[in-house]
């Protein structure tokens, strides 16, 4: 390959510039347009807009708007910037939630997300105490089925993609207490969803107790996780009672459906 061909950048398509051009002028104008301003924003025709809105319509990037021949940005919108902005957006709004909880528990809190096959822990805050839990880092793992804060993410997930994940990673025994049978899993995970929080009772790690809730996303899919680990110690019915509620009331506040 030559010099110049290297330096020649590929042609665009022109539909697909098009349609995205659309995307930014609504994004840019407040969120909502009709067909003439965006043909006049754009100088496209009217035919050629139209046409490209009902593509974008039709996979839910546009939606109609509050009158007539009024346009406003969809949910795929919103699930794209999701994807974008989590592990750089969530951290910082949630920190002062993850401070309140680490100072009201003692415990130590993770905040996690999926990405890819992967849980990858965004946060970590060690607790107070001088006996704590030895949770690991910040970084990835890939087992999300013996965890409090993977069961949350698995339980936003359908059962084939929860299926692929375990026959991609398999379902190491870590303890006594893992459970190694996709059965087993789903109907833990099952209990997940109806509960509102997971449970990890010694099956990552012996002698640590976690429990997680699940913070959702605009459209109502689990984004993330958060959970607080406790050593088997301290974990009195009346303190794991005290650490569900303020896990979920923290995972409520950081989600973006309420």
């Amino acid at each position: 390959m030559s010099l110049a061909q290297e330096k020649t950048a590929p042609s665009p398509i022109q539909s697909v510039s098009r349609a995205l051009d659309i995307l930014e002028l609504i994004a840019r104008r407040g969120g909502e347009m009709s067909l003439a301003e965006i043909s006049d924003g754009l100088g496209l025709n009217n035919s050629t807009c139209h046409h490209l809105i009902k593509t974008l319509m039709s996979r839910n990037y546009l939606r109609p708007g509050t009158a007539r021949g009024r346009y406003i940005l969809g949910s795929q919108v919103v699930l794209v910037a999701e994807a974008v902005n989590i592990k750089a957006e969530l951290p910082l709004r949630a920190r002062p939630i993850l401070e309140r909880l680490n100072q009201l528990t003692e415990e130590t809190v993770h905040l996690a997300v999926l990405h890819g096959d992967e849980m990858i822990t965004l946060v970590k805050k060690d607790a107070l105490h001088a006996l704590r839990v030895d949770s690991g880092s910040i970084g990835k793992s890939t087992a999300l089925y013996a965890t409090a804060t993977g069961k949350v993410l698995l339980a936003g997930l359908d059962d084939d993609h929860i299926r692929r994940l375990m026959a991609l990673h398999g379902m190491r025994k870590f303890t006594a207490n893992t459970i190694t049978n996709l059965n087993a899993l789903f109907e833990e995970l099952n209990r997940v969803r109806n509960d509102g929080y997971s449970r990890d009772d010694e099956e990552f790690q012996r002698y640590v107790v976690c429990i997680g809730a699940p913070i959702y996303g605009v459209n109502g899919k689990v984004i993330a996780s958060l959970s607080v680990s406790t050593p088997i110690n301290r974990a009195s019915n009346e303190h794991l009672e005290f650490i569900k509620t303020e896990v979920i009331d923290a995972a409520t506040q950081l989600s973006l459906n309420r």
